[in-house]
């Protein structure tokens, strides 16, 4: 926990409780790539978007230590094609994480419950897709239904995550 807060003091910024840092040019890149490989244009944007999300959360996640499937496989854009279609992200040992965006300015969320998920990640894409904000997350214990309808206001902050998902670890030991 110590490193996470180390490296968002130090090169992160922080504002209301966000997360905030630049989009890598290589992402980017690979995200277009992913949606170039689509025959119909909805289903190309829904894999970019997938892409950006997924990434920004793995980058979360590997500030807390922990490991992710995409840190198992040696070439990452292998890896992350069986996660575009749900934008799911899976910790070894510990379960799934779903990336969920929000599109810039959203304050409702719309969240469709998965069964096998632990958490739900929250991530703004803003439309200059300059920079990626983590808004937090929800545990799948505050998932009741098929789909929960919530406000931004209603996440969790990032500081609790790792403990959550410690508690996960700890359960597979």
């Amino acid at each position: 926990m110590l490193r996470f807060q180390t490296v968002i003091s130090q090169s992160q910024k922080m504002k209301d409780n966000l997360l905030q840092f630049p989009i890598e040019q290589k992402v980017y890149n690979l995200a277009l790539g992913y949606a170039s490989e689509q025959a119909n244009l909805e289903v190309g944007l829904k894999h970019f978007y997938n892409t950006m999300t997924v990434w920004a959360v793995n980058h979360l996640i590997g500030w807390m230590e922990f490991e992710t499937i995409l840190d198992k496989d040696d070439d990452w854009s292998v890896a992350i094609e069986s996660a575009l279609e749900l934008a799911d992200l899976e910790l070894p040992g510990i379960g799934k994480i779903q990336c969920c965006r929000i599109g810039e300015g959203e304050t409702k969320i719309c969240v469709p419950a998965q069964d096998d998920r632990i958490a739900y990640i929250f991530v703004e894409l803003p439309d200059s897709l300059d920079q990626v904000k983590l808004l937090g997350f929800l545990s799948a214990a505050d998932i009741d239904g098929d789909t929960v309808e919530l406000s931004v206001t209603d996440l969790q902050p990032f500081d609790r995550l790792s403990d959550y998902l410690r508690t996960f670890e700890l359960q597979s030991v």
